[in-house]
């Protein structure tokens, strides 16, 4: 076993630098250069903004019952490519674009529907806020004096 992890960790960057030098001959070192500049940034910017709506996503989850297995590992996919997009490598930014595609049994649907919440009506669509009101009428005494 820790040869096996030996061997990726040699193999890993060995076939990093052939497929840049092979895309590199295809399409030209500019544009692998560019590629690679940019997905850099790409990754460093999905650090730097994604903090905060993470942590108050997964504490909306946690708050209302709904946290589960698949929030979290969709936090850890982010941040797994994330960080292989920060990683110079076209493997590397290959994986990290998989990563991000929506994955499961609800890709492509609206799962976070506003009328979805756990004080929600059975019944509610987005539009409609249940409630009661009163209506209040000002003592005519207290605005005089």
């Amino acid at each position: 076993m820790p040869y096996l992890l030996l061997l990726l960790f040699v193999a890993y960057p060995i076939a990093e630098i052939i497929t840049i030098v092979l895309l590199a001959k295809a399409i030209g070192t500019f544009w692998v250069v560019l590629w690679l500049i940019a997905a850099f940034f790409g990754g460093l910017l999905m650090l730097r903004h994604h903090k905060l709506a993470v942590g108050a996503a997964l504490f909306g989850d946690l708050r209302s019952g709904r946290l589960s297995v698949h929030s979290l590992f969709a936090v850890a996919r982010y941040y797994i490519a994330a960080v292989l997009l920060l990683l110079p490598g076209i493997l590397g930014d290959v994986v990290a674009l998989v990563l991000l595609l929506p994955w499961g049994k609800l890709a492509g649907k609206n799962t976070a529907s506003p009328a979805s919440g756990p004080y929600s009506s059975p019944g509610a669509t987005g539009d409609v806020i249940d409630g009661e009101y009163r209506q209040v009428k000002p003592d005519a005494d207290r605005l005089q004096g």
